[in-house]
């Protein structure tokens, strides 16, 4: 499996180049433009990025599952259960990655527009003087934006298999179909619409746990209630990435038509 990972992030390398180019480049420019550039960056940088990491994910699953090029893939003595897996945790690693670089963004651009109020930077604490800064002037620290952040990326994850899960039903179940894009959303909205009712169920169960939690204001939350309130939120998308990717894994495995 770490071959095909490798080869996954070998597929992606000038992509990844290419978008860490265009984020520097861009941050650079309105860090010209003074405090309000860099903030400017902070808050639309993530959704940006993120929307470039879901297509990026789901195109080249797409290519490997209806075009040529991919065929060869399938053709290496490796299950459909390696392969599903392996592209599961490539966009894992890729997502972790995205989050990382976005916290460095955070410290470059926390501490240039700390420089500019006039106030001194202590670099060896630098972390620590972000997190006052922000946790100062907007009410939520740095752990309240990781916690954020990384149940959007498990959400965004669990998301991404739906997408893989019905496009390879429709190339495997409905392979004879044709217009397989349309059958390909329609199979999409029906596994969303099943998983939504069956997480509302269960959401209702705990509903009251939710309540609790969310009863504050939200610079009264810590970071660690934050995680706790959704914690059951992750641990569902958690569940159903894992259930899903097994359920591809055995169509490519078994009944997959190239």
């Amino acid at each position: 499996m770490l071959k095909l990972i490798k080869l996954e992030f070998m597929r992606k390398s000038k992509f990844i180049a290419m978008t860490l180019i265009t984020a520097v480049a861009l941050n650079m420019y309105l860090i010209t433009r003074g405090p309000a550039g860099s903030t400017m960056f902070l808050v639309l940088f993530p959704p940006a990025l993120f929307v470039a990491y879901l297509i990026d994910i789901i195109k080249m699953y797409s290519e490997d599952i209806n075009k040529k090029t991919g065929y060869m893939l399938f053709m290496t003595p490796n299950s459909g259960y390696k392969i599903i897996s392996s592209k599961l945790f490539t966009a894992v690693l890729e997502g972790l990655a995205i989050l990382l670089i976005y916290f460095i963004f955070i410290l470059i651009n926390g501490a240039y527009i700390i420089i500019s109020t006039g106030a001194e930077v202590d670099y060896s604490q630098l972390i620590s003087v972000v997190d006052r800064f922000i946790s100062g002037n907007f009410g939520f620290s740095l752990g309240h934006v990781f916690v954020i952040l990384l149940t959007a990326l498990t959400l965004l994850i669990a998301f991404i298999t739906t997408v893989y899960t019905a496009m390879t039903i429709r190339k495997s179940i409905f392979s004879e179909i044709k217009f397989g894009g349309l059958l390909s959303f329609i199979i999409f909205l029906l596994i969303n619409w099943a998983l939504s009712s069956a997480s509302n169920k269960f959401f209702d169960i705990i509903s009251p746990y939710y309540d609790s939690i969310g009863s504050g204001a939200a610079g009264g939350i810590t970071p660690e209630k934050l995680a706790m309130g959704l914690l059951p939120m992750i641990a569902v998308s958690i569940i159903q990435a894992i259930v899903l990717t097994g359920f591809s894994g055995y169509l490519l495995e078994k009944k997959i038509n190239l």
